[in-house]
């Protein structure tokens, strides 16, 4: 799909406690001139709604409790889908992710035949922290037992697809476990799918969210339940 406007993509930002970091990721993903943003408000109890409805381009939508990350994702994708979205990407809402890595996502899916297009922290030097490098190699061996597709990065937050792909999901999980259900669906479709290098980094705020050793055994016991 070669020019496609950037109208035509939306960004989904899942959001759960971020009043600290999603004015400047809104803000930096709108510099790269996408226009069409959806933060889901999940469950937060701070004033991430209240930033988030400052910005005339951004669409919020709430969760009333905390569903987690997997459903706030598919939130988003159903919304972007009724919006007659042509690629729909995702990026953390933490600002561990830059979103001038969309462009490589956006470029990357509309130059070449490819379904989904997922960035990689591991597939160039980067910063991270000892624990996330171990929670991904685990997290990465999980994803090839379940899917029989080996990624650097599957536990990756940011990525991009195209609305067919996304019209075929059918996710299941709530949590972080949706990002290895979402590669096993792209090989049951046949998906082509991609990795490219991004850029990350870990601040302090960031490093105590995402995935731990209890949310990543909680995972891998909801995943491997139906074995």
């Amino acid at each position: 799909m070669p020019n496609l406007p950037k109208d035509k993509v939306f960004i989904i930002i899942p959001a759960k406690n971020e009043q600290l970091q999603i004015a400047e990721v809104i803000r930096k993903t709108l510099d790269r001139g996408f226009t069409n943003i959806v933060v889901i408000n999940d469950g937060s109890i701070d004033r991430t709604e209240e930033i988030a409805c400052q910005y005339p381009n951004v669409t919020v939508l709430n969760h009333i409790i905390n569903l987690g990350p997997g459903a706030s994702t598919y939130t988003g994708i159903i919304y972007a889908l009724k919006k007659n979205a042509k690629l729909i990407a995702t990026i953390d809402a933490d600002n561990q992710h830059d979103p001038k890595d969309l462009d490589a996502l956006y470029s990357t899916i509309c130059e070449q035949d490819i379904d989904i297009v997922i960035g990689s922290r591991f597939m160039k030097k980067n910063k991270i922290p000892t624990s996330r490098v171990f929670y991904n190699k685990i997290g990465n061996i999980i994803s090839y037992f379940i899917t029989g597709v080996y990624l650097s990065d599957s536990q990756s937050g940011i990525k991009i697809m195209t609305a067919d792909f996304a019209r075929n999901l059918s996710m299941r999980y709530n949590g972080f476990e949706f990002c290895i259900e979402m590669i096993k669906q792209a090989k049951i479709n046949d998906a082509r799918l991609k990795e490219i290098p991004i850029n990350v980094r870990y601040t302090k705020a960031s490093m105590q969210k995402g995935q731990n050793l209890v949310t990543g055994f909680s995972m891998v016991a909801r995943l491997l339940k139906p074995f």
